[in-house]
């Protein structure tokens, strides 16, 4: 293989990941990329009535609107060579899905669409949480994350998070745990 021909193949294997912030006419797209990702990553370890009485109720467009409309909410998409690959949201003061205080920010959500795990974009995505903190001069980044998602924990602890306590996730009519994993910025 020609040098040109090795370039030429790397050039190919290069992905493009921008990350913006969603406007309100993101929420059609902001609501399809929620049901799907969530289905994709807990659908095959729960039962199909908990996993739609989940999705039914939490992404519903009205409930996603009032999110997005929160000003101590934010949402943002990742997009893969302009294809929308995931996306994040985070919440300080009142928000948060916990109390966490004033100096907290929680990563709510962190989800990548299934053809795209593993090119570097929930990374993309969480060094851009840990910017946002730190441009609302929070001092403290926490997440919930669910006891069994491996993989999600990983990522975490290679961003520093530890676990601090936990609490429960409700899925439709399952109870299941989630552990807090915090970092000190």
């Amino acid at each position: 293989m020609s040098k040109k021909e090795i370039l030429e193949s790397i050039e190919d294997e290069i992905v493009t990941i921008v990350i913006r912030k969603c406007t309100l006419a993101d929420i059609g797209e902001l609501q399809q990329i929620s049901r799907e990702t969530f289905a994709d990553t807990f659908g095959s370890e729960n039962s199909s009535e908990n996993l739609n009485q989940y999705l039914d109720e939490s992404y519903r467009l009205d409930r996603l609107t009032q999110e997005f409309k929160n000003p101590n909410s934010a949402f943002f998409f990742a997009l893969a060579d302009g294809q929308l690959a995931g996306y994040l949201k985070v919440n300080v003061l009142d928000a948060q899905t916990e109390s966490m205080g004033p100096q907290a920010l929680e990563i709510q959500r962190i989800y990548i669409k299934r053809a795209f795990k593993r090119q570097g974009i929930g990374s993309k995505l969480m060094t851009k949480a840990l910017a946002v903190a730190k441009t609302k001069q929070r001092s403290t980044v926490w997440l919930g994350v669910w006891e069994h998602n491996l993989p999600a924990q990983h990522l975490y602890r290679k961003f520093g998070f530890k676990q601090t306590g936990d609490h429960v996730f409700t899925l439709g009519e399952s109870r299941q745990r989630d552990l807090i994993m915090t970092r000190t910025l």
